[in-house]
């Protein structure tokens, strides 16, 4: 599931937020699941700096709400990839952190 952010934020929307929990039911209806939580922002805005700041802070926020919903932290895998990987080609898609249940 991709979890889109807005511009210059790290705060989850509600909309967005059906998918974090919808990433908890699944991992607890399959408890030996992690999960893969990879951030990202966009190359158009911002600097390398600033942009691996925000990619970092989504994966976290992300994690934070995996945690709060009941999933442990030993089952999250959180990294980040700044804007050096732009996994869309519309900009604005890749404010985003990308989740991947194995």
């Amino acid at each position: 599931r991709d979890i889109f952010f807005t511009i210059s934020s790290n705060v989850i929307s509600a909309t967005e937020m059906v998918k974090v929990k919808e990433i908890a039911e699944y991992m607890k209806k399959y408890p030996n699941s992690t999960v893969e939580v990879t951030g990202y922002a966009d190359r158009g805005t911002g600097n390398p700096t600033i942009n691996a700041k925000y990619a970092h802070s989504r994966a976290l926020a992300v994690e934070k709400a995996l945690e709060a919903e009941g999933i442990s932290a030993s089952r999250i895998n959180e990294s980040s990839m700044g804007d050096k990987v732009q996994p869309y080609d519309e900009p604005t898609m890749n404010r985003v952190a990308i989740c991947i249940v194995k």
